[in-house]
């Protein structure tokens, strides 16, 4: 597994539509949708994903598979994760894609909050627990149904371990979750947020689960 510290505006242009696409195009069901009802287009969404993607790679969060085949975005609670500078670069690209700070602010209320609990990232910060946390994943087209999708989270679990601190991360769709839970897995709660249903998942090597507040 290889860290990106600079990839050409091609590529970045690249990897965020790849992402953008599998959150546009996905089939979602019924009370599910995540984070499409806020663009207005594919390319809205694509230009928010790519915010994410160019703070990873500024921060040196941001990893590829040996040739390309896969990227992940990882973050944890050692400082590693953007900066302030970049967090306020990474905002206004988010601001861009969504068609103002209005909107923005609204997005990130509602994504944070719910009728059901608090994101389990949330949970975490409030008990102090140390985290990783896959933040973005892609398997490129071409390489899908090939094992990068386990190749990538086995990395992110290989870092939790070494930190000796769980893996979490959220998914907006309950056919994106089986795939995470057939990676080692485990959900741990579904909870409602901007309207959609959102599935926390953590790993733990020692098998002790965050309990939903």
């Amino acid at each position: 597994m290889k860290r990106i510290r600079s990839l050409s505006k091609a590529k970045i242009n690249e990897i965020s539509a790849l992402i953008g696409a599998s959150f546009w195009d996905w089939p979602y069901e019924e009370g599910e949708g995540g984070l499409k009802p806020f663009f207005s287009s594919k390319e809205a969404m694509t230009e928010y994903m790519k915010s994410f993607v160019i703070a990873g790679i500024e921060s040196g969060t941001f990893y590829c598979t040996d040739n390309g085949e896969g990227y992940i975005l990882i973050t944890d609670t050692n400082g590693n994760h953007p900066n302030f500078r970049s967090i306020v670069r990474m905002a206004k690209r988010m601001k861009n894609a969504l068609g103002g700070w209005g909107k923005l602010f609204s997005f990130l209320k509602q994504a944070n909050s719910g009728s059901t609990a608090k994101p389990l990232e949330i949970q975490m910060k409030k008990q102090k627990k140390p985290y990783v946390k896959v933040e973005m994943l892609i398997v490129t087209e071409k390489y899908q149904g090939q094992g990068y999708m386990r190749k990538l989270m086995e990395f992110a679990y290989r870092i939790a371990d070494k930190n000796g601190c769980p893996c979490i991360l959220d998914t907006d769709a309950k056919g994106k979750c089986d795939r995470y839970v057939h990676l080692g897995m485990k959900l741990v709660q579904t909870r409602e947020a901007a309207g959609c249903k959102i599935y926390d998942l953590m790993y733990s090597r020692d098998g002790a689960y965050c309990q939903r507040n």
